[in-house]
């Protein structure tokens, strides 16, 4: 069964491009928290992609397992100039017309014609590539995007996936994104909140095995699960006790309600597990939103509240402070791919 403590042995991710710097230019527009500076996030990127090989994960970058395809399948390189519209012989070309999604529009005037271009919704959030699906024990499993700014992921990384040779599931309706899932051994979390919906977790119920612990939290500013709650080891998890307490799970197991009880209750008194508690600050500054690459073992943003994780687990700490700015951590930005 796959647990979000198992060793973490590849995943996809995707370094932020120009998408990024249009999202940078009205960041509340695009999802983002803040605005951030382009070319500092790029280097964090790079140097998180490096921390990560360095713990024996293997990377597969979005532009480039795209791109490869194109050049080695003409099958696949026609249905990416029937999504983008522009014949090329170009791969890396192709890629950025699927993340830009430029819109060409001609006009008749006094002195020619006039040519105007818009970009309609780049993909600015496609570098957190955990949202777009969920990796489970009967492979990958396509979501559903709840806002538009990130609803064209889904096409991108369909075509990912396909491009690694993968096979995956789609969900048919309703909301359901990545943060907001937990695969935790013989039992699953998911969160229905502010981006996933019970009409698209429910669509999970014959899929998952085990029981399955549906989340309702109810502050808003918190958008997924895991930005207040993540899973560091076999033993312990970390998140604000207040948050854990007053949230409701409702458990189903074959698709039928079981029983409810709340957040803390089911994972901490029935699950056994102990709880690290962080304060409602801290997980806005996501120490909850770290990456478990192995059972103990964190990469998590740099933190000063890190001291409390490291009380518990092995910490390794990277500077992703301009990363952040778009609104999730370390774990938003990686699609788990494989662990055991």
């Amino acid at each position: 069964m796959i647990a979000e403590w198992g060793k973490l042995r590849a995943v996809g991710m995707h370094k932020p491009g120009l998408e990024v710097m249009f999202g940078l230019l009205d960041p509340s527009s695009f999802l983002y928290e803040r605005r951030f500076n382009w070319s500092k996030a790029k280097r964090e990127h790079d140097n998180l992609r490096r921390t990560l090989k360095e713990e024996g994960v293997k990377i597969h970058r979005l532009r480039q397992t795209i791109a490869n395809r194109i050049r080695r399948d003409s099958k696949f390189r026609e249905k990416v100039i029937g999504k983008v519209g522009v014949n090329s012989d170009d791969p890396e070309f192709l890629v950025e017309l699927l993340i830009l999604r430029p819109i060409l529009g001609y006009e008749k005037r006094e002195k020619g014609v006039h040519l105007e271009v818009k970009l309609t919704d780049p993909l600015s959030n496609l570098y957190f590539m955990r949202d777009q699906q969920i990796t489970t024990e009967k492979g990958i499993i396509m979501g559903r995007m709840a806002t538009h700014q990130r609803e064209k992921e889904i096409e991108v990384m369909k075509l990912f996936w396909e491009a690694l040779n993968m096979e995956y599931r789609e969900i048919g309706r309703g909301k359901l994104e990545g943060g907001d899932f937990f695969p935790m051994g013989d039992f699953s979390l998911i969160g229905v909140g502010v981006r996933s919906n019970l009409e698209g977790v429910s669509e999970l119920f014959n899929v998952l095995n085990g029981e399955i612990g549906v989340v309702y939290w109810n502050r808003e500013e918190f958008i997924h699960l895991d930005t207040f709650f993540n899973v560091g080891s076999s033993s312990s998890v970390v998140s604000v006790r207040s948050f854990m307490e007053e949230s409701r799970v409702v458990i189903y197991y074959d698709g039928k309600v079981i029983r409810e009880t709340t957040l803390y209750d089911y994972v901490i008194k029935e699950k056994g597990f102990s709880l690290i508690e962080v304060s409602v600050g801290e997980a806005k500054n996501y120490v909850t939103n770290f990456l478990t690459i192995d059972d103990g073992k964190v990469l998590s943003p740099k933190n000063s509240a890190n001291r409390k994780l490291e009380k518990e687990y092995d910490v390794i700490e990277v500077e992703v402070s301009n990363l952040t700015g778009g609104a999730g951590g370390i774990h938003c930005m990686t699609a788990v791919i494989e662990r055991n």
